[in-house]
């Protein structure tokens, strides 16, 4: 059996005997379109536009602490911005969906909000070190209301909080990282002075061993040494000095011997001067004779020992000494301290002196005085000397000690060196990026770094967005002859009459023998053109309501009429 394939005579001829069905069906989905276009409330949409401008100074001079990316700051001042709380306000102080506040939460209410909010980035295409890439210039800030004053209010409201969102946001950043770099200085510097103190504490415990002193103790122990070689060749000479005083002594003594057993020798002042007298007859003034006599009688004159003579010479020595170096260093100095101990030293040796005074007025050849005053004061030398050498061999012995601690202390004090460097080096990095993110915060606070600048105002909006109410129109158009024709098919498969040979040789599986046509009468001619006549009139109002729709609903036909025909360049 073949199968019953319909031509385009078949549809043209379901089409003839459903008309009226999908005339009716057609006409009722026409009416349900132009009733739901026209039903449908207007939806105005405001936006406003918001230009990024980069900042004014330039980034060599002053680099801003906010790096980065600018659609990642938006992206972060939207979350802000759209937080439940802060739609809610909005939505209070605009008395946003007061139908539905009843009805859905504020989350919900937050959510139609969000909805009806949007935020178009305004990309544009940059080629940064070769490679491409979008910058974001600008963006926009849109909202949807049925109300166009509202939309309009509430884009502005929106301008507002994304302008000073975007204010707080990068003052607050700029102060957070001020504010972090201080604390991280003043961490430093608290370490700083830790390690200063510590470094202090090592300088007073090992202040003889510092490396820095090597030199000046391997200077002083040089010096030192020096010092005791100078004093062993002095005291060789000064035991030579009292031998050779010595032999002097015994010589004079015995000439003094003979000479007092001869008489010729002054044994008193009187037979000294004179002696001085006959000498100065013979000779002249400056005769060595004469000024041993001399001397000898002024000796016995002044009725002093001569050793104590000498030694107080000696003192006012020591003490002119030791005023002058006072005049120049301080007590502390260690050449002042030598001059105090000599002067010391000489203020107690002229006790010994006056004690053998008496011992020694036995003693009245002024030759023997003499010799016996030079032997004392070489012997008080020689202490001295000892003296001196012991306390020299003690500070050399500490001056060893401390050098051989200095490669120890050395390592400890140069740790803490390089320690007490690093930290005061990072410091003043740290200073220094304080410095520069001060500045960054008033450059932010000043808003002279980059900002948003509102470029385009939201404006009260004169149509609405949606809904387009020609294609509404045009789709229920479509939708209607679609759906006519559809409802005639629909009709056409539940029926179960035969309709025309083709359908028979179907259902029998034969060919008919002949096929008689159908004749048309005079009254088929005349409701053939009845039906002509009134799809005519049918198709005519329907043409008239789209033009009307279109005239009222889209755009006034003169200026659509203009539109076309200047687009087709015929004007």
């Amino acid at each position: 059996m073949e199968e019953n394939v319909k031509t385009l005579k078949d549809y043209l001829q379901i089409a003839r005997r459903r008309k009226y069905l999908i005339a009716a069906s057609a006409l009722l989905l026409l009416v349900a379109s132009i009733a739901v276009a026209l039903i449908l409330p207007p939806v105005y949409q405001s936006q406003a536009t918001i230009l990024i401008e980069q900042q004014q100074i330039p980034t060599d001079l002053v680099k801003s602490t906010v790096t980065s990316y600018a659609d990642e700051r938006i992206s972060l001042i939207q979350q802000r911005v759209m937080t439940t709380d802060n739609l809610t306000k909005i939505i209070d102080k605009f008395n946003l969906y007061h139908e539905q506040k009843e009805k859905l939460t504020p989350a919900e209410l937050a959510e139609q909000f969000r909805m009806n909010a949007h935020l178009e980035l305004v990309n544009a295409d940059v080629i940064s070190q070769g490679r491409h890439s979008k910058a974001t210039l600008a963006f926009k800030l849109l909202f949807d209301d049925k109300d166009p004053l509202l939309a309009q209010k509430v884009t502005n409201e929106l301008v507002t909080l994304f302008l000073n969102e975007n204010v707080r946001n990068r003052t607050e950043r700029a102060e957070e990282t001020t504010v972090f770099l201080e604390a991280e200085a003043q961490k430093f510097k608290i370490d700083i002075q830790k390690i200063e103190n510590e470094l202090a504490e090592y300088k007073e415990k090992y202040r003889d061993s510092l490396p820095e002193l090597l030199p000046v103790n391997l200077s002083a122990v040089s010096r030192i040494e020096s010092e005791i070689q100078q004093l062993d060749l002095r005291e060789k000479m000064l035991d030579e000095r009292k031998i050779s005083l010595r032999s002097q002594m015994a010589v004079a003594g015995q000439n003094s011997l003979a000479s007092t057993s001869d008489g010729s020798a002054p044994r008193s002042l009187a037979e000294l001067k004179l002696e001085q007298a006959r000498l100065l007859s013979k000779y002249s003034a400056t005769h060595p004779d004469v000024m041993r006599v001399k001397r000898q009688v002024e000796i016995l004159e002044s009725g002093q020992n001569p050793e104590q003579s000498e030694a107080d010479s000696k003192l006012q020595e020591a003490k002119q000494e030791l005023a002058k170096l006072r005049q120049q260093y301080s007590d502390n100095h260690p050449d002042v301290k030598v001059a105090q101990r000599k002067v010391a030293e000489l203020t107690g040796a002229q006790s010994p002196s006056a004690a053998k005074k008496p011992a020694n007025q036995t003693i009245s050849d002024p030759t023997l005085l003499q010799i016996k005053s030079e032997i004392d004061v070489a012997e008080v030398e020689l202490a001295n000397i000892r003296i001196h050498r012991a306390e020299l061999q003690e500070k050399l012995k500490a001056l060893e000690v401390n050098i051989s601690q200095t490669h120890q202390v050395e390592r400890g004090y140069y740790e803490l060196m390089r320690d007490l460097d690093n930290n005061k080096a990072k410091y003043n990095e740290l200073k220094a990026k304080q410095l520069e993110a001060k500045l960054a915060q008033t450059l932010e606070e000043e808003q002279k770094a980059e900002k948003f600048s509102l470029i385009e105002p939201p404006l009260l909006p004169n149509k609405p967005i949606k809904p387009n109410r020609l294609k509404l129109l045009f789709i229920g158009f479509i939708a209607s002859i679609g759906g006519g024709f559809g409802a005639g098919l629909l009709r056409e498969m539940m029926d179960d009459s035969i309709r025309g040979h083709r359908s028979l040789a179907h259902i029998v599986g034969a060919e008919p023998l002949v096929v008689v046509p159908y004749i048309k009468s005079q009254e088929d001619i005349d409701r053939t053109r009845r039906n002509i006549i009134n799809f005519s009139i049918i198709a005519g109002v329907l043409l008239l309501g789209m033009i009307v729709s279109v005239h009222m609903l889209y755009m006034p036909l003169d200026i659509l009429w203009y539109k076309t025909w200047n687009r087709l360049g015929l004007i």
